[in-house]
């Protein structure tokens, strides 16, 4: 069987709105859009580095310790509210 075929018989078995966001990722592949999308990315990530880079060379840093702590505290009062 053809890698073609194969996709085909995968995507045929799929709900009409999964059959929809299969065929929608195949265009974006199809027209280079990824790429776009990939360096808007990129871009947003490299300027978050430099705002944490400027920030950093101020002295305006947070203790990684302190920082995950906090996460966590978080985490765990959304995982008892879900509960609740």
């Amino acid at each position: 069987m053809t890698i073609e075929k194969t996709i085909v018989e995968k995507v045929r078995v799929l709900s009409p709105e999964k059959q929809h966001q299969v065929l929608a990722f195949i265009n974006l592949l199809e027209n280079d859009e990824w790429e776009l999308l990939y360096q808007g990315k990129f871009q947003e990530l490299q300027q978050e580095i430099n705002l944490g880079i400027a920030a950093a060379n101020r002295g305006e840093f947070v203790d990684a310790k302190e920082l995950f702590s906090g996460l966590r505290k978080k985490l765990q009062e959304k995982r008892t509210q879900a509960g609740q």
